[in-house]
């Protein structure tokens, strides 16, 4: 008998007969039954997709982990909750805490379900197997990365034998065991290597980014093809495994693994990402405040503007302009008035309430204009190029000053900063003080500077003091249930 259970799944509705921003407007399937939903391969790129839908929810990348409490953490924004006092046993923190958990881990439940039957098929049965399990692996490995820099200890204080998270391989309701966190990092490393070779033939690497509807027009099951194919960008591809790789590795302080995939992108990718150019955000008609060129891997979110830009725009998101031009202006940091950044992602109400708020997620007109349809003016930015810059930068920090003053400089030069002074280029550690400050203008409003803080357990700053770092601050609680159920006798250390 075939077993019946709830997929999150997705119907798609004829990508090459509607606009191809229909890429991915898909309906939930209800109860399927799901050994008849894998008969085919359509079957099993439509529910890998609902794994990203899931993750498009608010209590996930839709809002929390982009521009929710881990930027309330590091104080982007005005006290707006408790996140803000770090009171973390606040019931409406806690409450947000368990909901982007449970959500996270309902992503790995319906990816793990497309690995479960997958096992027994080759790449004879299925001719896009390789591409669907390596997506799937390394969407894997991705989430539970995220959940350790979430919720698992600061590594740097605590070490990798403190109990962390479970770490899900199987669609299943069975419980499974906080694991001590080297576990959990050597369970990653192993589904994001699989995933690498998996995918060295991805699609990416011929057909960018963006839609192929001309290449898939005519071949036979095109609505199979092009969601698999189409905007490469908005799934887990290739170059999305190499920089995973690369922030695994910078977790593990291994510079050398982590130099060498973030190089990867930055040169083996250079003819598919690249830094925002002037005329993408200087025509007011056509501004890209998100800086799509730069993007390895975005989330397609239909909802982005209620999610994120209504959400960040309103005045519960307000910002201290003082504290504004503290990180993009003050000469500490080598700043200037005229860095794309502050010209472009943060504006004023100009009515009354009057506030500063951030305004980067504002897609009121695509990169081609208000008839370019393409998905880049509804996305959520997951990992961009100026990421694997820090990356490569810091790893050079020790052994390469010189390379890494070059990497820095090279970032600050695509944000119309001119570059550091000569007198750094040597000076490891006044480079890396100028990383921290470029990693905190470039990350507002993106999640990233709580995790980039919490691996290096750095004081937050702020413009009226910092804040110091301790382990209470950066280890988010796990929700009590998965500690009860999930732990069993073995309590977190």
């Amino acid at each position: 008998m075939m077993k019946k259970m709830n997929i999150i799944g997705c119907l798609f509705y004829g990508i090459f007969l509607l606009s191809c921003n229909s890429w991915l407007d898909l309906k939930p399937y209800g109860e399927v039954e799901a050994d008849k939903m894998f008969e085919d391969e359509q079957g099993f790129i439509q529910t890998l997709t609902g794994s990203y839908v899931l993750l498009t929810d608010p209590t996930a990348y839709g809002y929390e982990l982009t521009a929710g409490f881990p930027d309330e953490i590091v104080h982007y924004w005005k006290e707006r909750s408790e996140f803000y006092h770090f009171d973390y046993e606040n019931m409406d923190v806690e409450s947000r805490l368990d909901a982007t958990w449970s959500q996270m881990y309902k992503a790995i439940a319906n990816t793990n379900l497309v690995l479960d039957y997958l096992e027994g098929k080759t790449p004879d049965d299925l001719e896009y197997y390789n591409l669907i399990r390596g997506e799937a692996l390394g969407l894997r490995a991705y989430l539970h990365l995220d959940l350790l820099r979430l919720y698992g200890p600061v590594l740097k204080e605590a070490g990798t034998d403190v109990r962390s998270i479970p770490y899900h391989e199987t669609f299943s309701n069975q419980i499974v065991q906080m694991m001590p966190a080297g576990e959990v990092l050597s369970r990653i490393q192993r589904d994001l290597d699989s995933a690498y070779v998996l995918l060295k033939d991805d699609p990416i690497k011929v057909y960018g980014r963006d839609e192929t509807k001309e290449e898939f027009a005519e071949v036979e099951a095109p609505e199979v093809k092009g969601l698999a194919f189409s905007f490469r960008g908005c799934r887990m591809n290739y170059y999305a495994v190499c920089a995973t790789l690369a922030r695994l590795y910078l977790l593990k302080d291994d510079y050398t693994n982590a130099l060498k995939y973030a190089s990867e992108v930055i040169d083996d990718g250079k003819d598919i990402f690249e830094f925002v150019r002037r005329g993408d955000v200087s025509s007011s008609e056509k501004r890209d405040r998100m800086f799509e060129r730069e993007l390895i891997w975005a989330l397609y979110d239909s909802k982005t503007d209620e999610h994120l830009s209504k959400t960040v725009g309103n005045a519960d998101h307000a910002l201290d302009n003082l504290f504004q031009d503290y990180v993009y202006q003050d000469g500490r940091g080598y700043g200037s008035e005229e860095d794309y950044r502050t010209n472009y992602w943060f504006a004023n109400t100009n009515a009354t309430p009057n506030y500063w708020y951030l305004c980067k997620y504002e897609r009121k007109f695509a990169p081609g204009g208000e008839t370019d349809e393409t998905p880049w003016k509804t996305v959520v930015p997951l990992i961009r190029l100026s990421e694997m810059y820090f990356i490569a930068a810091e790893a050079n920090l020790a052994t390469n000053p010189a390379e890494a003053y070059r990497l820095l400089n090279q970032v600050r030069a695509a944000r119309n900063l001119p570059a550091l002074p000569t007198s750094l280029e040597h000076d490891g550690g006044a480079l890396r003080d100028q990383l921290v400050y470029e990693c905190q203008k470039e990350y507002w409003g993106e999640g990233k500077l709580f995790y980039f803080n919490k691996r290096l357990f750095l004081n937050i700053q702020t413009r009226e003091e910092n804040i110091p770092a301790t382990r209470a601050i950066y280890e988010l609680p796990v929700p009590v249930d998965e500690i009860e159920f999930g732990d069993n006798n073995n309590k977190m250390k």
